[in-house]
């Protein structure tokens, strides 16, 4: 069976939408796990909470294994949706910069694990020496880099240039991040997105994926040189939008450990995507009847 090790923090979220109002818990390593554990993936969590909301992690599956690096305080978020337009979101977050460092993992037997899924919120949650204790292995790292472009101004969320990201895509076989998010890195060198996505893995990944919103993703392959466009899938209704890249990102990679097609992980990755979509909170539902692995 598959084995994957997640890394990133778990947030205190408050989702404004529709004129509903709720508290949840958030992080990409929640949404990814929730989708992981549907897909039957053997999964261990190395989170890090505030001690004093360690009730946060009781949502998880409980075939989840939770590691959990107690900090003084944990990560805070507010998404207001101001339309029914999932694409569009306003932020607002408390980010106490804790980081996951190297020495933490040293604990912990990283080699029984087949890949890991490397998500921070903030510049400081994944060092780069971390990556490079993971890299060691010779494992695949999947990195979504939206953390490493959020600043805050007056706990407002902006996303500023990330300098150093050669170093950081480097040691990772597939990146993802939102089109917004490849115009920052970028800057104004570049503007079209396929040119984007191929300057991007010229600097180390196999895959390049950025999510498009309803407009589906685009997938850069260094190994075929060719870029796939996959569209959404519809979903049924919109429910709660928090957290749908994190889903596509670890629906593609539990396909990608079985096939080297990006097409079909893209396929598949908007498949649960959309099923997200349709569910408050992390997706977990018995989705073995797609038959993924």
């Amino acid at each position: 069976m598959v084995s994957f090790l997640l890394l990133g923090p778990v947030t205190k979220d408050t989702i404004s939408r529709d004129g509903l109002v709720y508290e949840s818990t958030g992080g990409p390593v929640y949404y990814q796990a929730g989708v992981l554990a549907s897909l039957g993936i053997k999964t261990t969590a190395l989170v890090t909470v505030g001690r004093g909301d360690k009730y946060l992690l009781n949502i998880f599956p409980p075939t989840v294994n939770i590691i959990s690096s107690l900090r003084d305080n944990t990560a805070e978020f507010e998404n207001f949706y101001p339309s029914k337009d999932p694409n569009q979101r306003r932020q607002k977050a408390r980010l106490p910069g804790n980081s996951i460092t190297a020495n933490e993992l040293e604990s912990i037997d990283i080699s029984q694990f087949d890949a890991f899924l490397v998500s921070p919120l903030s510049p400081g949650d994944i060092p780069l020496e971390t990556l490079k204790y993971l890299y060691q292995t010779k494992k695949p790292i999947y990195l979504g880099v939206q953390g490493y472009l959020r600043h805050l101004i007056h706990n407002k969320v902006v996303l500023r240039p990330w300098k150093n990201f050669k170093k950081f895509l480097n040691l990772s076989k597939v990146i993802f991040l939102d089109e917004v998010e490849a115009r920052v890195i970028m800057g104004t060198e570049v503007s079209d997105l396929e040119k984007i996505v191929q300057k991007l893995a010229a600097d180390g990944p196999e895959e390049v994926v950025i999510t498009l919103g309803d407009r589906g993703s685009l997938i850069y392959s260094s190994q075929k040189n060719k870029t796939y466009r996959i569209p959404a899938v519809t979903p049924h209704e919109t429910t709660d939008p928090t957290g749908l890249g994190d889903t596509y990102m670890a629906a593609y990679v539990t396909k990608r450990q079985e096939s080297i097609d990006p097409k079909k992980c893209g396929i598949f990755a908007s498949q649960i995507a959309s099923l997200k979509l349709e569910n408050r909170g992390a997706l977990m539902s018995d989705l073995s009847y797609l038959d993924c692995m």
